[in-house]
């Protein structure tokens, strides 16, 4: 009997290229390519370049959504006129992992609840989202954060891994569009896929076991009430300020603005740029005032907005499990390792790794 599901098809391994190919047709394609040691998400010119056995990339895909440097709008000195020539284009991003289309999925929420940036807005109705499957590494900890797999965030296309075929699941109408632009490069779901299926989403739970993955129940009240923790300072001393963690993060949105003004001073362009809520400037006020003066203040926040200030903003963590800040800290403080010392687990050892080299600085 023919086993039939409307939500999903498969996509034969052997027709990965074609879809890539054809994805390409319909509109630019951004996607993950490897570049020496490392993978970052960039236009694709040739469909030989991307590459999908990969764990995470340097930077997450939302520099596509969000630039880190835009020219919001310009206006005139002399009759105080606005314009603005932006136009969002049409774009595919592929090869998305579960942790950063959760990601996405925050700042959809971010932008688009209250008060929807008209900006953000054009650039998402424009962009189609391909998630694939993935496997951890010891950096990850997105089965802690519900993030492992892509229910409940948003997305138009998601590939999963069940051997020599890609299971298609279909999000949204413009996936199904696709589908039905490629229909020559899949198939109907048979039962052995579906099992398949299910095998995979087990492998991947399976691939976090004996792993230290921390505990984040009821973490939003445990870092309420070690706010005075002893933790902070001591993970602290180790930070450089230098705000790699936000910079990589797949949901921090801190920016700051600047006007840039022509030679003759009569047109001038409101310039935005992402910054890092670890700079030390970034809480200075008029008057000379910082709000988070020390390190620990800073690093302390980082991890209160993530868990404290998401939840009651959007009612899910701000922190995706991805790994980034953990993987790219030049002073190697893992946030996994921050989350258990406050739970006080394995203490000893951990505040040994804490302490090894690394002493109190100056911002």
């Amino acid at each position: 009997m023919e086993f039939h599901i409307e939500r999903a098809k498969v996509l034969p391994k052997a027709n990965l290229w074609d879809f890539l190919e054809g994805l390409r047709r319909v509109s630019p394609l951004i996607a993950p390519v490897r570049r020496g040691g490392r993978v970052a998400f960039s236009e694709i010119n040739d469909i030989s370049d991307v590459t999908i056995d990969y764990t995470r990339t340097v930077l997450p895909p939302k520099k596509f959504l969000v630039p880190y440097r835009r020219v919001r709008f310009t206006y005139s000195t002399e009759d105080l006129s606005f314009s603005s020539t932006f136009k969002a284009r049409q774009q595919i991003i592929f090869g998305i992992h579960s942790c950063d289309l959760h990601g996405i999925s925050i700042l959809d929420s971010i932008y688009l609840k209250e008060n929807p940036d008209p900006r953000y807005l054009d650039v998402r109705k424009k962009t189609v989202l391909i998630g694939i499957s993935c496997m951890p590494d010891d950096f990850c900890f997105c089965l802690s954060t519900g993030t492992a797999f892509p229910d409940g965030a948003n997305w138009d296309l998601f590939l999963t891994d069940i051997g020599a075929d890609y299971f298609v699941s279909i999000g949204s109408p413009k996936g199904d569009e696709l589908i039905i632009e490629l229909k020559e490069l899949f198939r109907d779901i048979e039962r052995e896929d579906l099992e398949l299926y299910k095998r995979s989403t087990k492998k991947k739970k399976e691939a976090f076991r004996n792993r230290k993955l921390p505990d984040l129940e009821r973490i939003s009240q445990l870092i309420e009430l070690e706010y005075e923790s002893p933790v902070w300072e001591e993970e602290a001393r180790r930070c450089l300020s230098c705000g790699t963690c936000t910079n990589v993060c797949p949901t921090c949105f801190c920016y700051t603005s600047v006007d840039v003004p022509d030679f003759e001073g009569k047109t001038v362009k409101r310039v935005e740029f992402t910054t890092s809520c670890q700079y030390p400037y970034y809480s200075l006020v008029a008057g000379g005032h910082y709000f988070k003066p020390t390190r620990t203040a800073r690093f302390r926040h980082r991890y209160y907005h993530k868990f404290v200030g998401y939840p009651y903003q959007i009612e899910k963590f701000g922190c995706v499990g991805c790994g980034r800040c953990s993987a790219e800290c030049p002073a190697e403080i893992s946030m996994v390792e921050t989350l258990r010392r406050l739970r006080g687990e394995d203490e000893e050892e951990l505040r040994e790794a804490a302490e090894q080299t690394f002493t109190d600085r100056p911002f």
